[in-house]
């Protein structure tokens, strides 16, 4: 077996840029749609169309058939907007648009200490997202939901969330998250809270999944206020986005309504001390530093953090998944 030269692996590690802008650029045109429909990809130039599919056969998302036609894979079929775990909204968010801009732009984060993203916009990402570019910020609502369509079960699976009482979603955009907990706990009602423009979509999706008699979604700045009183509370993919002063005014928001039983389960990546077992959590530490100002923690990071703001951590479980599970409690 070939084993590749340092020159080679760099060469590949290079190529990988143009690996992720096929992938994008296939979801951004719903190319996998039209293929599953057996119809033809409106507004394209056809010869190029044949080009990059060709090229897209290379990463495994179509296969080509004779006669020069292109069979959609397994693979490809993920970013199908109307399958279940579909992934197209992540991918189409995190490769073009505003993250692919502040990327481009990372020296910047290096040299001089910046949030690559607000230096390469003149904004930060929520003001993009909310008012200079909602359509994008749609899209990226849409990613996050696809990205916790695709690793709630390896949550579910891992951890079980508490049997009876009421759990808030911190900033849990449509309640996709708290649905698939309410499904699990059929003792358990919940709140879904978020900012206001995100209210209309929570409330539609709870209906829309029987929850509207166990759920509700209110609306709420997670740096002032979250519904009082409740036994547990939640956040996925929440801290990460804020450096540790930031974070920890959430927790702080969290410990102010919470009870003196209450717990706090947070849903985020833990950064391996290891180089062996690194996995995306370090990458994904430098998108945090390029696109919000926030982190990934290790797992001292998070007893620090936690520590600091009232809380102790019970455990950290590990699922199979970029996410681990920290269960907390109000020290």
């Amino acid at each position: 077996m070939h084993t590749p030269s340092p020159q080679e692996q760099i060469f590949d590690m290079g190529f990988g840029l143009m690996r992720a802008r096929l992938l994008q650029v296939f979801a951004e045109l719903q190319i996998a749609d039209y293929l599953a429909a057996q119809q033809p990809v409106p507004h394209v130039h056809a010869p190029s169309l044949d080009r990059f599919l060709r090229a897209c056969a290379t990463i495994g998302l179509v296969t080509t058939q004779p006669g020069g036609s292109f069979l959609l894979t397994p693979l490809g079929e993920t970013l199908r907007t109307d399958v279940p775990g579909s992934l197209r909204g992540m991918v189409t968010s995190i490769f073009g648009g505003g993250h692919l801009k502040a990327w481009a732009n990372l020296r910047a984060s290096i040299e001089r200490g910046v949030t690559a993203f607000d230096d390469a916009h003149g904004e930060d990402v929520w003001a993009y997202f909310t008012k200079t570019n909602p359509a994008e910020g749609q899209v990226f609502n849409q990613a996050m939901s696809d990205f916790s369509g695709a690793l709630i079960p390896a949550i579910l699976a891992s951890y079980q969330f508490p049997a009876s009482g009421t759990i808030v979603d911190v900033a849990g955009g449509n309640g996709t998250l708290l649905c698939a907990v309410l499904n699990q706990q059929p003792g358990l009602s919940g709140i879904v809270t978020d900012l206001p423009f995100t209210i209309p979509a929570a409330e539609a999706y709870l209906a829309a999944q029987g929850m509207a008699d166990r759920a509700i979604a209110v609306a709420a700045d997670f740096f002032a206020t979250v519904p009082a009183g409740a036994n547990t509370y939640m956040m996925k993919f929440i801290l990460h986005d804020w450096n540790d002063h930031d974070a920890g005014r959430i927790l702080d928001t969290i410990r102010a309504a919470a009870l003196p039983d209450s717990k706090l389960i947070i849903l985020e990546s833990v950064v391996p001390d290891s180089d062996a077992d690194a996995g995306p959590a370090r990458i994904m530490d430098v998108n945090m530093m390029v696109m919000t100002g926030g982190k990934e923690r290790t797992a001292t990071e998070w007893h620090t953090l936690l520590n600091a703001h009232g809380f102790t951590i019970d455990e950290i479980v590990p699922t199979p998944s970029p996410m681990s599970v920290i269960a907390a409690r109000l020290s």
